[in-house]
């Protein structure tokens, strides 16, 4: 009875302690949130590293939002059995970043962190970038909630990014069997991008 007493009483004091450490910290993981592409902007939006905001306000990730709001959408929604694609997460979970469940992102389409992961934690300088050693920069920025899709080695995990959206099975994939088989990303599409989307900050 007196070693069960203990065992209850160790067992409340560990609940106790466990509901003073969030999930994350007990997995030794940080736990990143979305902060949206204006934050991203604050330096990547500068012509001296290559506008990165800039490259991606002129791609259709960036309209991947709005599109939900055009008679096609509609139209692709209602075959779908969706109601209303602007607001529906069968859409949203492609069409913005975070799946439309963050305030942050809701409307701005595919952002920089749909794509590169979230950066309440690496989104500082100091957290992801260095002139001096940009490798141990990327892992330290890696540590900290950025996704590892970078480089040669990045082509595996940056395959499960792209296609997480980019399948088949989608609501708005075409029927058409040809279309469907043209519209395929492939791995070697994946791992070397066309020059188009090519990220200006690769060497």
């Amino acid at each position: 009875m007196k070693v069960k007493g203990i065992i209850f009483a160790g067992a409340v004091c560990l609940c106790v302690l466990f509901s003073f450490i969030t999930g994350d910290e007990v997995a030794g993981r940080i736990r990143a949130q979305f902060v949206g592409v204006d934050v991203c902007k604050n330096c990547h939006g500068s012509e001296s590293i290559g506008n990165q905001y800039r490259v991606w306000r002129s791609s259709p990730h960036s309209n991947a939002f709005l599109v939900l709001r055009t008679g096609k959408s509609r139209e692709i929604a209602k075959n779908a059995g969706v109601a209303e694609p602007y607001y529906d997460r069968k859409c949203l979970k492609c069409h913005t970043t975070g799946g439309g469940r963050t305030e942050a992102t809701k409307d701005e389409g595919v952002g920089c962190e749909a794509c590169h992961g979230p950066g309440s934690e690496y989104f500082e300088f100091s957290n992801h970038a260095s002139y001096l050693d940009r490798e141990s920069a990327y892992r330290k920025a890696v540590s900290r909630g950025m996704y590892p899709i970078l480089g040669v080695k990045g082509i595996k995990a940056r395959e499960r990014v792209c296609r997480h959206c980019h399948l088949d099975e989608r609501p708005c994939a075409p029927s058409d069997p040809e279309e469907k088989k043209r519209r395929r990303l492939s791995l070697s599409l994946i791992a070397d991008l066309p020059p188009m989307l090519k990220h200006t900050l690769r060497r």
